[in-house]
């Protein structure tokens, strides 16, 4: 089965040949050096760009000095466990919610996002189990393929944005049109057999299944209490769906039924 990183650079070689062939149809030789420079400034955009960006949208701010949770001493010990080249940087967003986030566009190095909420809440173990939970994505290399295709999405989706900013009136039309496409890179990414095997093999590095399904569990309780409000095409980033029950639409739903995926982990749903 083709995993998410090779689906990723599947998904880039053939946007950039698209890029190409197009301007090659419309202005020749042209318009082929006009495909390869727009070619160039996506991948550019994608790997340079795109995790700054996603981290400013959320007002994330990196955690140095003062640590009063410990996050870093344990992204760094399990950082080593898992054979990271590096510690990931460590980012705070100010909001009382309960979740997380990790974003890459490196294999050496990514970044994890703790909201305040979460911090706050959860206790030490259970901290532990969200820091292995999201370094198990960097490891895997999800945070490459859902940060690059997120960064995709979100330039479609702010292309539509732009367009609809010259229309009389407010109206909106290269909106609608264009958010189902960005929304179709998410889907042709993002499965729900990596959320599936990633609980699992943050399971192995806990040593502890049960551990790991009851902060999944609480965490979504938590994001349908109190939701996050998140940029486009960036909720598959999250640890478990941040904006609860305010997603009704269930083609945007990027995580798998918090059921399922405790099924899969542990062999049953608590009560």
């Amino acid at each position: 089965m083709t995993n998410n990183s090779t689906k990723v650079w599947i998904f880039i070689l053939s946007s950039s040949l698209a890029l190409l062939m197009i301007g090659y149809q419309v202005g020749e030789r042209l318009g082929l050096l006009v495909g390869f420079l727009a070619a160039l400034l996506l991948n550019f955009f994608v790997f340079f760009y795109g995790e700054s960006r996603a981290l400013a949208r959320l007002n994330a701010r990196r955690l140095k000095g003062q640590d009063s949770w410990g996050l870093i001493d344990k992204v760094e010990k399990l950082s080593v466990k898992l054979g990271l080249p590096a510690a990931p940087a460590v980012y705070l967003i100010p909001h009382p919610s309960s979740n997380a986030f990790c974003v890459g566009h490196s294999w050496k190095r990514g970044s994890l996002g703790f909201t305040v909420g979460l911090v706050q809440k959860l206790n030490e173990t259970e901290l532990e189990a969200v820091v292995a939970h999201q370094l198990c994505h960097i490891r895997r290399l999800d945070s490459f393929a859902y940060s690059v295709s997120s960064t995709l999405a979100n330039s479609v989706v702010g292309l539509g944005q732009f367009l609809d900013s010259f229309l009389p009136y407010r109206l909106q039309f290269f909106m609608p049109l264009l958010s189902p496409i960005g929304w179709l890179i998410i889907k042709l990414v993002v499965g729900k057999n990596s959320f599936f095997e990633n609980d699992l093999m943050a399971s192995h590095l806990l040593e502890n299944r049960e551990q790991l399904g009851e902060v999944l569990w609480r965490l979504e309780g938590l994001a349908q209490t109190s939701p996050l409000s998140v940029p486009p095409c960036t909720s598959h980033l999250f640890i478990v769906n941040p904006e609860g029950f305010q997603q009704k639409n269930l083609f945007l739903k990027s995580h798998p039924p918090i059921k399922a995926r405790l099924q899969k982990l542990m062999g049953y749903y608590p009560i």
